[in-house]
């Protein structure tokens, strides 16, 4: 019974481990820039200046929206500061403490619904503001006086991930006419596959994801649930889950405690009764089949995706196609045969193909070469000739390229919120239509009939259709809260994807008749139709995925429905939900009026970077390393005392600790980093402890070992700097990485005073009365490069991908210190089987220069530790000409997808075959002689999920068992999170 408490207790820590995790984290640091803020009573805007219009109406919809945000909930948002990043298309939120903050990415998502991106963004994440604060009471605020903001961390277990999330997204949808969680395409996987969690009694799957299958995330599995218990029960059950929870963390599982205290559920009734409801509902709809034709079949065990087909002639098709078992690649398939053929692997594509000429543009998530928060949407393009892809010069902001005979043209989406459609004509000037203000820009085509320019806005009114030429932009459809998606045109009509029915399909716009027809009907989707042909191309879903269909359209088909304007959609596929009374979103409006009154209630000052780099926000009454506990999962606790900074722009991190044991005394450390020029910085710094001796040890007459006497020890102090210059060069499928790095270091270290060794008979005859130098400098240059592919789902390791590096270190103020030259590579390769995983890795190092023994041997240097056999250390080896290699061999063995439910879920299980040899030339008995040494043996790797967390957070344990050569077996167990 104790080992399973302790075991549980380790589960624990785990999941909380996790959860903290997740919280201290940073998305990188922005280009240079000048910032500014706004601070009002609630909450504090902190923003590059080229984003002051877009902070402005940011604040004035937090500001509209704050008497609702808390619905449901005891207690509002809590006070914090929303950052905002402009410069990253990868659109996102995000809440976190450590520091506390809302982090907005501000470029709107490409594929988004019918309100604009903004307000979606306020609807959700400062609903999570709000759940925060309600988890912040109780033990827990007692506890953040105690530690600070990692206190309050701690009441993030007290509420489940998927129902922070599910809560959020209600959020959403309640704050808007028909938003996120109503869309059709939210639920429709779980429409498509059926019976939901009744194959198994461990529901655990379906929170924490799959290996085998495709499973929705945390968000659309959140918000059913979430949905359910709010119509079940008549009121937000998170505010009593977040009450007892955050007064009563010790109890384990509180949510399950809580559930069953108040409302006599728990979380696997609230998953059953959601799903049994949703069945029921979904079966009483009239059953519909496809009446587009399939092209296609898909694989059972193997969930895929076509996206975006585009005709070749009559007898081909181009489309982007992905699986769980391998990353995006163009693909042709062969309509007469149902052959496929890649053409070419692709990155994370972030916009529709087009094509013209037999060459196919689209566009590519890129990160910039020196700062993370700059992810840029690159234009790409390849001629089928060939099926190289390249990149376009000079097109980074880049979204729907548009290529049509001579006419190519693309939109352009700037920092500052600013859509400017880019047509070029053949070799001639660009030409440049800027779109309306506070408008999004989510499609443009080009039609050879009415030879215009065609786009999807979204703005206040929702989404609809224009028409774009020198005098602006004309409206072809009214605005509406229906989400419309991959815009095409041809012969004067407009295709595209709407949920007006209810469900997603194909549609068409008449220009000439001024008329829209829906082209498809659909079991759960049709999407993406590309005309061609007599018909159009398109994508169908079903519980294998999407495939690729063809629908027959002929002029006065009667299988072209009439679509009646409205402003809203059919909600089909989504029970009966009673509403919140919250403000709804697409009812406001921000005006002129407003920006002028808020600008003069609360204005805005620079925001200086210097004097906010220091932020403390945690502090706890033991002394460790931060750093080293984070990215080397290394703790090592003393009593005593740690501080711990974070700015708000993430671009500086730092700890101080103050900490005493009996064997060393009081110790002090103190770590810096900064990452807001590209380059990164490290400064460390210690005092305490014994003085560190580097002494030497050799042999009298009989062979007996003697050792240089020591002083008394001082106290240790070291002080070190070091910059590293990473370089990150993403060229689609391959992301290749390019790092120059340097340091310095200093400490009191005595070392041995070589400049005064005697020799008599072949050995030191005054070992004892050498003495020692104070001070021991270290200086190192590093560079290495790196390239490997894309991972798919399933994969273990990258298929195909290596390492180099050289590194060079010296003592530059003791010449009896040898330096230390070293260089690593590293290869992966693919095995004999799918998901199987070859690891091959070399090293060579060796000491140069300085003080050497007539043996050869040199007794003072650096060594590096990289590559030494498992079951040894680095005391077990000698940097002379030292060489090691090691190979692995790894693949999965079982997806067992079960465990304890709710405690202990395993996703799957690897194995992994090892062996390492090494040798070096060693001092001995007659002289140097080279040594070497080796290992064999094995790792079992466990992929496993705790409590219910989302596939993201899915950690592993491994336990190793390598025999050495020196003898006896060699066993360790360690635990690997998701940061």
């Amino acid at each position: 019974m104790r080992r399973l408490l302790l075991l549980f207790a380790l589960l624990c820590v785990l999941c909380g481990a996790e959860r903290a995790a997740a919280q201290y984290y940073t998305w990188g640091s922005d280009p240079p820039q000048k910032w500014s803020a706004i601070r009002t009573p609630d909450v504090r805007m902190i923003y590059p200046d080229t984003v002051a219009g877009i902070a402005r109406r940011t604040l004035f919809y937090i500001r509209t929206v704050r008497p609702d945000i808390g619905y449901g909930f005891r207690h509002g948002p809590m006070r914090i500061p929303f950052v905002m990043h402009p410069e990253n298309f990868q659109s996102n939120g995000l809440v976190m403490y450590l520091p506390k903050r809302v982090e907005f990415l501000t470029s709107p998502a490409v594929d988004s619904y019918s309100m604009p991106w903004y307000k979606q963004l306020v609807a959700h994440e400062y609903r999570h503001a709000v759940q925060y604060n309600n988890l912040d009471r109780g033990v827990i605020r007692a506890l953040s006086y105690v530690l600070g903001q990692q206190g309050s961390t701690i009441g993030l277990l007290c509420m489940p991930i998927w129902a922070m999330e599910g809560d959020a997204v209600m959020s959403e949808t309640m704050m808007s006419s028909f938003g996120r969680g109503l869309q059709p395409s939210f639920s429709m996987a779980y429409r498509a596959m059926g019976s939901v969690g009744r194959d198994r009694r461990n529901i655990d799957r379906w929170f924490c994801g799959s290996y085998r299958d495709y499973i929705p995330d945390h968000y659309e599995l959140g918000y059913q649930i979430c949905s359910y218990a709010w119509e079940r029960y008549g009121e937000n059950v998170w505010d009593k889950v977040a009450w007892y929870g955050s007064r009563n963390p010790y109890v384990l599982a509180t949510t399950r405690v809580a559930l069953g205290k108040f409302y006599k559920t728990n979380v696997m009734k609230l998953f059953r009764g959601t799903f049994d409801e949703l069945e029921r509902y979904w079966d009483s709809l009239p059953k519909t089949g496809d009446s587009a034709v399939p092209l296609t079949a898909l694989p059972e065990k193997n969930h895929t995706t076509y996206q975006w087909p585009l005709p070749l002639g009559d007898t081909a098709v181009l489309a982007l196609k992905t699986d769980l078992d391998r990353v995006s690649r163009f693909v042709v398939l062969d309509r007469r045969t149902g052959g496929e053929r890649t053409v070419c692997h692709t990155g994370l594509v972030s916009t529709r193909p087009s094509m013209a000429g037999g060459r196919v543009w689209w566009t590519e998530y890129r990160r910039s070469t020196l700062f993370e928060q700059r992810v840029n949407s690159q234009l790409c393009y390849m001629d089928l000739a060939d099926g190289v892809p390249r990149t376009a010069a000079r097109q980074r902001n880049t979204l729907y390229p548009t290529a049509s005979g001579e006419e190519f043209g693309w939109v352009e989406y700037n920092p500052d919120g600013r859509y400017t459609v880019v047509v070029r004509h053949g070799g001639g000037p660009e030409r440049r239509f800027e779109t309306p203000g506070r408008s999004e820009i989510h499609g443009l085509a080009w039609d050879d009939r009415t030879v215009a320019w065609y786009v999807l806005v979204t703005d206040d009114s929702g989404m609809w259709i224009g028409r774009i030429d020198s005098d602006g932009m004309h409206p072809i459809t009214e605005g509406a809260y229906i989400t419309l998606s991959n815009l095409r045109a041809a012969d004067g009509k407009l295709y595209y994807g709407s949920i007006s029915s209810g469900r997603d399909e194909a549609h068409c716009y008449d220009l000439m008749a001024r008329r829209e027809y829906r082209i498809t009907t659909s079991a759960y989707g049709s999407f993406a139709p590309a005309p061609a042909d007599g018909g159009v191309l398109l994508t169908t879903y079903d519980r294998l995925g999407y495939r690729v269909a063809e629908q027959r359209v002929a002029a006065g088909d009667s299988l072209l429905i009439p679509v009646t304007p409205s402003r809203l959609p059919v909600n089909l596929v989504n029970p009966p939900r009673r509403r919140w009374d919250v403000v709804n979103l697409d009812t406001v409006r921000y005006t002129r009026a407003d920006s002028v009154g808020q600008s003069g209630e609360f204005r805005a000052k620079r925001y200086r970077k210097v004097p906010n780099l220091v932020n403390v926000h945690s502090w706890m009454p033991v002394a460790f390393n931060p750093f080293a506990a984070v990215d080397e999962h290394v703790i090592d606790l003393n009593v005593g005392l740690t501080l711990i900074s974070q700015n708000l722009l993430s671009s500086a991190e730092a700890y101080a600790s103050y900490g005493w044991n009996r064997h060393e005394g009081s110790l002090v450390n103190l770590g810096v980093r900064y990452f807001g020029l590209g380059v990164r910085f490290d400064l460390d710094a210690s005092y305490g402890g014994n003085q560190l001796f580097y002494s030497l040890a050799g042999r009298d007459q009989q062979g007996n070992p003697v050792y240089q006497s020591r002083p008394a020890p001082d106290k240790y102090y070291s002080v070190g700097l070091s910059a590293t210059l990473p370089l990150y060069f993403q060229r689609g499928y391959h992301t290749r990485q390019f790092s120059l790095s340097a340091g310095w270091n200093y400490s009191n270290g005595m070392v041995a005073d070589l400049g005064k060794i005697e020799w008599e008979n072949g050995s030191i005859s005054n070992i004892q009365r050498i003495g020692f130098r104070e001070g021991l400098h270290k200086v190192s240059f590093g560079a290495g490069f790196s390239d490997q592919v894309r991972m798919a789902h399933r994969d273990i390791a990258p298929r195909w991908g290596y390492t180099f590096s050289a590194n060079y270190t010296f003592n530059p103020a003791n010449a009896h210190f040898s330096d230390l030259i070293s260089f690593y590579g590293q290869a992966y390769l693919p095995g004999f089987a799918p998901h199987n995983s070859v690891l091959v890795a070399a090293t060579y190092q060796t000491s140069i220069g300085g003080y050497k023994f007539p043996s050869g041997y040199a007794p003072l240097s650096y060594k590096s530790t990289r590559l030494v056999p498992r079951g040894f250390t680095s005391a077990d080896i000698v940097s002379n000409n030292y060489m090691a290699f090691q190979a692995n061999y790894q693949l999965p063995v079982w997806y067992p997808e079960g465990g304890i439910g709710s405690v202990i879920y395993i996703k799957r299980i690897r194995l992994n075959a090892g062996g390492d040899y090494a040798q070096f030339r060693d001092v001995g008995r007659d002289g140097m002689a080279r040594r070497r040494i080796w290992s064999v043996g094995g790792d079992i790797v466990f992929d496993f999920n705790a409590f219910r967390q989302p596939a993201s957070a899915t950690s592993t344990f491994k336990l190793s068992c390598y025999r050495p050569s020196s003898g006896g077996v060699y066993v360790a167990a360690s635990v690997g999170l998701p940061f």
